[in-house]
């Protein structure tokens, strides 16, 4: 039953790893702001698109979500690992400017990790992350139902998802400041069959505002092009937010290290040369003359 691995392929494994090289984020341009046009040309949209479909092909073969009744037998974690996961794995493939990877707290959990429903619980269903001058950053957060989602979950989710993106955009702020009304943090709800792609970001004056980006289907099984157009819509649109958010913290990371903070720390202080204080004349005693 066991096969032995041809020798062509063990050495196309040698070259994998010998020519293996880190990401490398140097000769990206760094001049990409929110401007409302594709930070990609239209061929490049059209591969990730049909790199979408792909996965979406493959979600219609899987029997796990065949019909309404099967889908309401499987699992959060079945729902992220077969569905959510792919099709933003798909989303992200091939960046311009260098790799996003996705983190899951259900796949670290398969991953043999021990990883509790309470700390599950507390952490994003998915993270997207990216590293750049040895510091570690999370660009993207998402919530996921199962498919068969309540109301109550659904909002419980929404409130989450923005606690979690106004915390994000707080930590980036402790390293760098990116330039206000541009760079954001991404937050993706899965409520069930419905998908929201939402940013958060920081005005010019320091406040945060959340904005409702798009809202898509995830078709599990096959329907029509009129349901589909959508959910290539928002995820391409998730892709191009983050090239240009991935850039402006980059260019305000390079800022940072260039320009680092004054220093808190008080100055050491300075005693001034110590003068001889004057000699203070002894107050006379009052004598009373007694007249003899």
């Amino acid at each position: 039953m066991k096969c032995t691995l041809p020798e062509s392929l063990g050495s196309i494994c040698d070259q994998f790893v010998n020519g293996f090289n880190w990401t490398n984020n140097a000769n990206v341009p760094r001049n990409i702001v929110h401007d409302k046009t594709w930070k990609e040309n239209i061929p490049a949209l059209e591969r990730r698109a049909k790199r979408i479909l792909d996965v979406l092909g493959e979600i219609w073969n899987n029997p796990a979500f065949e019909n309404r009744t099967a889908c309401k037998e499987q699992s959060e974690g079945t729902y992220i690992a077969d569905v959510v996961m792919p099709l933003l794995r798909a989303s992200l493939e091939d960046m311009p400017d260098g790799s996003i990877c996705l983190s899951s707290a259900w796949q670290a959990n398969f991953e043999g990790t021990l990883v509790s429903k309470e700390q599950m619980g507390k952490k994003p269903d998915v993270m997207a992350l990216v590293k750049y001058g040895g510091k570690i950053n999370e660009l993207t957060y998402t919530e996921c139902s199962r498919v068969i989602c309540n109301d109550t979950k659904k909002a419980d989710d929404e409130v989450k998802l923005w606690r979690e993106t106004l915390d994000g955009i707080n930590f980036v702020n402790l390293a760098c400041r990116p330039l206000s009304n541009q760079f954001g943090i991404a937050g993706i709800q899965v409520a069930g069959e419905d998908v929201y792609l939402n940013v958060l970001v920081n005005d010019a004056g320091g406040l945060s505002r959340y904005f409702h980006i798009d809202h898509a289907e995830i078709p599990l099984v096959p329907k029509s092009s009129r349901r589909i157009k959508p959910l290539i819509r928002l995820l391409l649109n998730w892709r191009n937010i983050l090239i240009v958010n991935k850039n402006l913290l980059m260019r305000a990371l390079d800022q940072a290290s260039s320009n680092p903070p004054r220093s808190v720390h008080p100055s050491p202080t300075i005693s001034s040369p110590c003068r001889e204080e004057p000699k203070q004349k002894r107050p006379r005693k009052n004598r009373r003359l007694n007249k003899q």
